[in-house]
């Protein structure tokens, strides 16, 4: 019995050194009161825990919803994080079910690109009782009793924004720098806060330069063909019409007003302004198809997802809900189109390996909401050639 119990407790012994020496490769950093690391980073660049991230999306295929799959894809590689998307969502109820499928998937946190305020206060519920956090993409909370409802959950990490009504306002000012007076817009249901917000900025550019908004056509799920049919009915309807304002193209809706428009011979001589980029922007600029567009913001949900990432990680950048603030690009010429894919959307993301690590906590003990505010607020064309030319210019001086 003795000998039985001696040899239990070596193989006990055993067994804990280890399980300890695989933990101290690979754990999770100890974090002080000040928030401080104490801890190294893994070894091999990852984070301590697979983390799984949900995201309700409207698609990963059009050209807006597949780039910003593409970088939450890329920088999951590089953290070691798995994501999940669920792009059912046709209607506000049913992104809550899609909400409700992620966190039955086993999801740690969830991103939500949502249709309405209406729904957060239930999402808020949901997410409270399995104990994930959440945050939201491409939106900002407009109704003051949701508003605070929401953001008294100790599971809402923030959200990222635009000024989607600053860039409403800019549309519609440069369809009347381009001489359009009589625009038709075509824009989401009412209730899409982004989609309002634009409205909005639209309107007080007509208010405050003398434009007419004609005729509008609302809804979320135009494809091409139906798009083309809504702006026959403008062409029909109302001769004077001069301009189109698109609040949100994605591929179907714009490329239907392309084709509308050059089957009626009025490429040019309508001038179409758009926020979503889609490809072949280069050539719809050149040929005259479209004369302003605003997007890049596929990187919006990068940063919802690294407060997400910091909190899991045990190194959260605020103990209160936060908001990002992310700035348009905008493209009025074929250069400029031709710079953005070049430098932003092309071949490599806007934030490299290292720059999505020095975002983490865990791997950046420097790391904070400020500077991650900083870092989404710096963002353009010019800050990412800027940051990546140094890059490749000290990478140079380093192999001489």
């Amino acid at each position: 019995m003795k000998k039985l119990t001696a040899v239990f407790m070596v193989l006990v012994l055993t067994c804990t050194m280890f399980l300890a020496g695989c933990a101290g490769k690979n754990a999770q950093k100890e974090v002080n009161t000040d928030g401080q690391s104490v801890q190294a980073a893994s070894e091999d660049g990852k984070l301590p825990e697979k983390f799984k991230i949900g995201v309700v999306i409207w698609s990963t295929v059009d050209d807006l919803g597949k780039a910003s799959a593409d970088m939450l894809n890329f920088a999951s590689d590089v953290l070691g994080c798995e994501m999940v998307y669920n792009t059912d969502i046709s209607s506000p109820e049913t992104q809550i079910t899609a909400t409700e499928n992620l966190i039955a998937a086993g999801c740690d946190a969830v991103a939500i690109c949502n249709y309405s305020d209406d729904i957060l206060p239930k999402i808020a519920r949901i997410c409270e009782e399995n104990e994930v956090y959440f945050t939201l993409i491409w939106r900002s909370i407009a109704d003051p009793e949701v508003k605070e409802i929401v953001e008294s959950s100790e599971y809402y990490l923030g959200n990222t924004c635009e000024d989607e009504e600053e860039i409403g306002y800019r549309m519609g000012k440069t369809l009347y720098d381009k001489g359009s007076r009589n625009v038709g817009v075509i824009t989401m249901e009412k209730g899409d806060t982004t989609a309002d917000a634009r409205d909005r900025g639209f309107d007080k550019a007509c208010q405050e330069l003398g434009m007419n908004r004609i005729s509008e056509v609302r809804n979320n799920t135009l494809t091409a063909a139906e798009t083309t049919k809504a702006v026959e009915n403008f062409l029909a309807s109302f001769p004077e019409l001069d301009g189109i304002f698109i609040t949100g193209g994605s591929n179907t809706i714009l490329e239907g007003v392309i084709q509308a428009l050059a089957l009626h011979n009025k490429t040019g001589e309508v001038k179409v302004a758009c926020v979503d980029f889609i490809s072949d922007l280069d050539k719809y600029l050149e040929d005259g198809a479209i004369d302003a567009i605003s997007g890049g913001h596929f990187v919006d949900p990068l940063f919802s997802y690294m407060l997400m990432v910091n909190k899991l990680a045990g190194t959260p950048l605020s103990d209160r809900c936060e908001t990002m603030n992310l700035n348009f690009v905008n493209l009025t010429s074929p250069e400029d189109a031709v710079n953005y894919y070049q430098y932003v959307e092309g071949e490599s993301f806007p934030y490299n390996e290292e720059e999505i690590r020095d975002m983490v906590k865990y791997f950046n003990p420097d790391m904070t909401i400020d500077k991650l505010k900083e870092t989404a607020g710096s963002y353009s064309v010019d800050d990412v050639v800027a940051r990546h030319s140094a890059q490749s210019q000290a990478g140079a001086e380093t192999k001489e």
